[in-house]
């Protein structure tokens, strides 16, 4: 099947300014030596010819090879490294499923995209937890470029080694056990509402991650950008969630022992209380309803990170949440000292290679530092930063410094009296 430049593929291959789009080819060579090596894998002949037509132009920075069964790339995977593979779904002998199982177990440091002009329900089951992104076909060649490098420059960001190597292998992350428990009692019920799904989830960073990344697939041809939790649940619907929470591990449970200094109830908590001041921020301002729902889930994205250094690293972010405590030092200047990133900026790199719309993204990843986003005005970042601000003055944590508010972005966007009566108000001290 051809790839003619004038098809598009449905949201994917975002193009839009992000965090990862300010890393240049120049900078890839610089943050990663040598060039990003990229497989591709499909059994028409006439797809890995238009492939090696269209991505010639990145070959000064991409390392391709094109071959036409799983069996090959089986093969050179024995023989080398892979950044990133894209491969077809169904392919005689080893189809494209079997394939990402392999490299997934194999190679938990690739990413792994499908591109395929054929599914079905059972082929998006096998694939929601072996696949960081699914692409149909047709897809232009342009935005499967765009698509490569947002991923392979998000991954370049990164430039601890140790990192990398297990972030593109995460599958699901851990949610709150109490949750955990509730929404799998919930998926066993026939006759759980959508609406009962989407209140449970709209309490959990790892379940709104997950539902996200599935709903703004290209297998379930939504033909917008998905960026709430209920509106993932409604494209997905309940038949689906239920198929892949009962046949696929897609969640899971945090287990409190592997990290005993990280509280990931109190992480939680905060989480849901600067989603819920996010979009109180937002709504104060006037913005529509469905900038107000993303405000709300940017929020209970925004520390997703911190979980997945506690349940991935956590002998290390033990001690880094040690020192922080002994030492009177933001957490966040202790992880970069620790793993070369903070937690904003694992928790994006996690979400951009899971295909999750850039505005979420950039959110998670400067709200701390909204400035980067380059706005004259309050975009997600920002109202997450003000928020998480607000939540800290709001409930000061004895255990934790929390990092400062950034006065010069308050006055950049013109809101440092309104921030300062959002604070009165939320304190209760007197005007």
């Amino acid at each position: 099947m051809s790839m003619p430049e004038t098809n598009h593929c449905r949201k994917q291959c975002p193009t839009e300014k992000s965090l990862a789009d300010d890393v240049s080819p120049a900078s890839e060579d610089k943050l990663r030596p040598g060039k990003i090596r990229i497989l591709f894998v499909d059994d028409e002949e006439s797809m890995l010819r238009v492939l090696r037509i269209g991505m010639g132009s990145m070959a000064n920075v991409w390392d391709m090879e094109f071959v036409g069964s799983g069996e090959e790339a089986l093969a050179l995977f024995g023989q080398k490294a892979f950044d990133v593979v894209v491969t077809d779904m169904r392919m005689p002998g080893i189809n494209g499923v079997q394939l990402l199982n392999h490299v997934l177990r194999q190679h938990p440091q690739t990413i792994r995209i499908i591109l395929s002009g054929f599914a079905d329900l059972s082929d998006a089951v096998n694939s929601a937890s072996l696949a960081h992104q699914f692409l149909a076909k047709p897809c232009s060649l342009k935005d499967l470029r765009e698509c490569l490098k947002r991923v392979t420059q998000v991954k370049a960001r990164l430039i601890n080694d140790n990192l990398n190597r297990f972030i593109p292998g995460l599958t699901q992350l851990p949610s709150l056990p109490r949750i955990y428990l509730e929404i799998t009692e919930a998926l066993q019920s026939p006759t759980v509402s959508a609406d009962h799904i989407a209140s449970i989830a709209a309490q959990d960073p790892a379940l709104t991650a997950k539902l996200l990344q599935l709903s703004n697939s290209a297998f379930f041809g939504v033909n917008r950008e998905v960026c709430s939790v209920s509106d993932a649940v409604q494209f997905l619907g309940v038949g689906i969630i239920q198929s892949l929470a009962l046949t696929t591990s897609i969640f899971a449970s945090f287990v409190h022992s592997k990290c005993p200094n990280f509280s990931i109830d109190t992480t939680w908590s905060h989480s849901i209380q600067t989603a819920a001041l996010s979009r109180w921020i937002f709504k104060s301002l006037q913005h529509d309803s469905l900038v107000t729902e993303q405000a709300f889930c940017a929020g209970i994205l925004h520390d997703i990170g911190k979980t997945i250094l506690a349940d991935s690293l956590p002998a290390e972010y033990s001690a880094a949440i040690n020192e922080s405590r002994t030492t009177r030092t933001p957490l966040l200047e202790i992880e970069q000292k620790y793993f070369q990133a903070t937690h904003a900026e694992v928790g994006a790199y996690l979400l951009a290679l899971w295909g999750l719309p850039i505005p979420l993204v950039e959110a998670v990843a400067c709200h701390h530092n909204p400035r980067r986003c380059g706005r004259d005005e309050l975009c997600l970042a920002g109202g997450v930063h003000l928020a998480n601000a607000l939540h800290h003055f709001q409930t000061p944590q004895t255990d934790q410094i929390a990092s400062p508010v950034d006065i010069a972005y308050l006055k950049h966007i013109k809101l440092e009296q309104q921030f300062e009566t959002w604070r009165r108000e939320l304190t209760g001290e007197a005007g």
